[in-house]
């Protein structure tokens, strides 16, 4: 039997799986290694140099540090790809034969340099410049407002490049029908891949509601004092919980007797936080397609409330409580304190397509 095998190019470090894009990227190489595909995985870093147990599922692993000097900014392709730039890596692409799966627009600008002879894909994980803007339009700083704006021109001028790819695997179904409809490349939708595959949910009553986020992260930031201004007033306790501290949330947070700040330390912490939890609080002002912390909630925890920014799977939003404004969220934290939390088979059955091994075969039939 022949050998399956692939070249993935990372954007980042997967490794290890601890923000939204590390954990869809982490998992997909876990999942395809479990499915004996041979990976010999390309990585651009800054300061992430571990690679971890991401050592167990590629035959080998060649990482390439990002430019980033200013003069990377110069350039009508958007910094994120620019300073993404390594003529090493056009060499070692070019001298294989495995196909090749690039994350994110941000790892095409070898597409714009070369003609690769093998089968290529583009995993998108955002429509880029909708995500740009969507920073220019939360960002409170003005000089990165306007890093924000002009980034997300560029990244609108350079989409194009998507042309040269050979299939695309958008990973929500607003981003789907986006590029089905904009490029003439065969387009799959792809679910995120995440790390939980059975449900851990506990019945029965929690003791908090729960919000947590980076807070490095400009519309982060902004939902957790939206969860803060819902529960000032309320007579229930909530935890914000953060790898990273922002000034203006704790002020907030020791302004309210009800609300506590934890900081995450690691994995473990943060999962018993989402276990222990009544309520996990999401919420987002940016519509970003697919937000993996619903998915943590949903199969570690009790209930969930989002907004519709937060996911756009209806099935996936059949699976919590919905509250767009301040009142709505209100009104549905109180009820929600009011009943036992029971693990539905709805449940069990919406989240058995964001099982990992399953769409790691999707992967392997589209492209080897």
């Amino acid at each position: 039997m022949r050998k399956k095998t692939i070249q993935i190019v990372t954007f980042n470090n997967p490794y290890p799986p601890n923000y939204g894009g590390a954990i869809d990227m982490y998992y997909k190489i876990k999942a395809l290694s479990e499915q004996g595909v041979q990976i010999s995985l390309h990585v651009f870093y800054e300061d992430r140099v571990d690679l971890g147990d991401l050592k167990l599922y590629c035959e080998n692993i060649t990482l390439y540090k990002r430019d980033r000097r200013v003069l990377k900014h110069l350039s009508f392709k958007p910094f994120a790809v620019t300073s993404r730039s390594s003529r090493a890596l056009v060499k070692n692409l070019k001298a294989s034969k495995d196909p090749v799966l690039f994350e994110s627009l941000r790892t095409l600008w070898v597409l714009g340099k070369v003609d690769l002879s093998q089968k290529t894909a583009v995993r998108c994980h955002n429509i880029e410049h909708d995500y740009s803007w969507g920073l220019y339009r939360n960002e409170t700083n003005w000089l990165k407002k306007i890093a924000y704006l002009l980034e997300g021109y560029k990244y609108k001028y350079f989409e194009s490049i998507l042309n040269k790819a050979n299939v695309l695997m958008p990973l929500s179904y607003y981003d789907f029908e986006y590029f089905k409809t904009r490029y003439q490349v065969p387009t799959y939708f792809l679910p995120v891949f995440q790390g939980s595959n059975s449900i851990e949910s506990k019945e029965g009553m929690g003791a908090y509601a729960l919000y947590h986020g980076d807070l490095s992260v400009a519309d982060n930031v902004k939902s957790a004092h939206f969860i803060l201004n819902v529960f000032k007033n309320l007579d229930r306790p909530l935890i914000i919980a953060s790898s990273t501290i922002n000034p203006s949330i704790i002020k907030a947070v020791k302004a309210c007797d009800n609300i506590t700040f934890q900081a995450i330390k690691n994995e473990e912490q943060l999962t018993k936080l989402i276990k222990e939890a009544h309520i996990n609080t999401l919420y987002s002002f940016q519509r970003s397609g697919t937000k993996l912390k619903v998915f943590n909630a949903l199969f570690k925890g009790r209930f969930c409330i989002v907004n519709t920014n937060v996911v756009d799977d209806e099935d996936v939003l059949s699976q919590c409580d919905i509250a767009e404004d301040q009142e709505h969220y209100k009104q549905t934290v109180l009820n929600l304190f009011e009943q036992s939390f029971v693990l539905t088979q709805s449940r069990v059955g919406v989240l058995q397509k964001y099982q990992a091994a399953h769409n790691a075969e999707k992967i392997i039939n589209i492209m080897l």
